[in-house]
Order: structure tokens, then sequence, then C-alpha cells
């Protein structure tokens, strides 16, 4: 017997089917557009980076576009130092009263690319700022449009400059008391043990460090070109007074109250910059944990 078998005909009540509306389909917004990514930069000083603009019509027509171009610097110095800018190859703008104007032609769903170089000039300040405001608008429909700001930050350069050897430290000295008494915009010297006759110094403005090595006794000028961060960045990290000592080494210590006496390297924690050994003289093996820089390594584990 079925679960309907009690009920009449006229008491069964049919589901009706329930009609799927379609969802509509939005439409892609058709229009003109720039696109870049990324927009905002950091670059040294003396040095260019290039932006890629993407100049995009998603129209069904051919749009003659209008470009133009402004140019605003941000800077606490009284003084502005102008960048070099050039567009499309070789439209050039440096004043901020300047303005660039070009047409270009863009097929139907077609785009084009608008190079953008920037170089930073030599003596800018530190966070000082290049904004280029690029606007785009149809000949044909100005509500077709669209703008875009690239953004560049100015920040040091590091150079090398060749000193005597072992005279490292007393050249980077002075050229700190210069910078600190001039205000040249010197932001650190870092004189690396491993690399003899060199010193390595971030600043704004090289040309006035390369002035100053020409008459500071025992330096020997600057390097011709300018040092990546990414050449000299692993001086920057503490080495471990451990790296290179592995278990099984004999070792010498050097200082505290085993000093003189010759040991074997049990174990090595490098969180704390430590090793344990065991002295060779010792009539009870007890461990014994020292500072990885108190001990001189004799023999390798073979």
């Amino acid at each position: 017997m079925g679960l309907l078998d009690d009920f009449t005909e006229d008491e069964i009540i049919e589901e009706k089917e329930v009609e799927e509306i379609p969802e509509k389909e939005e439409k892609e917004e058709k229009g003109i557009s720039l696109v870049c990514d990324p927009n905002k930069k950091s670059i040294p000083t003396r040095e260019k980076t290039t932006y890629k603009v993407n100049l995009i019509n998603t129209t069904d027509s051919k749009q003659k576009i209008d470009l133009e171009v402004h140019l605003l610097y941000s800077t606490d110095s009284e003084e502005i130092i102008p960048w070099n800018i050039t567009i499309l190859d070789h439209h050039r703008i440096s004043e901020p009263s300047e303005t660039l104007q070009e047409t270009i032609e863009v097929e139907a769903g077609d785009e084009i690319i608008i190079p953008v170089v920037v170089s930073a000039p030599e003596g800018a300040d530190y966070g000082d700022k290049a904004e280029i405001v690029i606007d785009a608008s149809s000949s044909k429909d100005i509500l077709l449009s669209d703008s875009i700001t690239l953004i560049t930050t100015a920040r040091p350069t590091v150079v090398a400059m060749k000193t005597q050897i072992n005279q490292e430290r007393s050249v980077a000295d002075y050229i700190a008391s210069w910078a600190k008494d001039k205000d040249m915009g010197v932001f650190s010297i870092l004189v690396p043990k491993p690399v003899r006759g060199y010193i390595f110094i971030e600043a704004m403005n090289p040309s006035m460090v390369d002035e100053v090595s020409d008459g500071t006794r025992k330096a020997k000028g600057i390097v011709e070109g300018d040092t990546n961060i990414e050449e000299i960045e692993h001086f920057l990290a503490p080495k471990l007074a451990v790296e290179g000592i592995t278990e099984g080494d004999i070792v010498e210590l050097s200082a505290g109250p085993f000093k003189g006496e010759k040991a074997r390297v049990t174990q090595i924690d490098e969180d704390n910059d430590e090793i344990t050994v065991e002295l060779f003289e010792a009539t009870v093996p007890i461990p014994v944990t020292v500072r990885g820089d108190h001990v001189r390594v004799l023999e390798k584990e073979k």
C-alpha cells in the first residue's frame, strides 16, 4: 500500500515545476584604461628605473587617445633638484610647470606599452619623490578616460672607496667626521674585516664623497660605478663564531679558567653561539660549555 492510497485524486496536490530564471549576464564595461604594476618604486640616486604602462582599449572601435603628462615633486628641501624623465622614448620632462601632450591610436581590443624612464638625481634628499601623473582620454568621447600616478622615491647610493690596507678604519672615521660637520647626507659607512683596502659608503651625493677622498690621507678614491646592496648584504649579518667548527674538532681554549687547555668538540649550539667540549687532561670527562670565540681550532675532524 502506497503513501497516497488513502487520498482521492482531488486531494492529491500536484507540485508545480519552478521555472528557473536565467541569470543576467554581466556586460563587460567598455572603455580605455591605464595599468602599471608596480606603480611605486624606490631607487638610488644616479640610477634609473623603467615603468611599463599598459594603455588598453576595450571598446569595439579604434580610438585616438589624448595623453597628458604632469610632473610633481615632493621634497623637504628648499631647492628642488630636477629629475630626468623620458616618456615614449623621446619626450622628456623635468619641470613641474611642463605638460607633455601626445595623441596615440589604439586598435579596438588592443593595447600598447608606454615606457616611462625615471632617473633619480645625485644630491636629492632621502625620501624625495617624483610623481608622474598620466591622463588618458578618447578624442571621440571624453567619458572614456583613465588616469594613473607613478611614484618614484630617492634613496642613498652605496659606493666603494679604496684605502691603504690596514687603514680602512681611520679613513672611515675621517669621512664620518667630515660628513657630520657638513651634513652632506652620508647615512652609513661599512668597514668589513674580510675586505681589505675598501670601505663602503651609503650617501645621497657620492660625488662630494669623492671630492673629500681626494684630500683624505690614506684614501685612494671612489671605485667607478655604484655598488648594489646585494653585493655587500652578507657583511651586514653578524657571522657566528661557531661557524666552521664541527663536532670532533680539536680546539684550544683561549679565554676563561681553562685557557690554554686542549679539548674535543662534542656539541655545537648555534642559537647561543656556544660549543661544548671535553678537556683532554681532565681526570673525569666533564662537559664544558664555552663561547665560540673563546676557542681556536687546532685540528679538524677527519
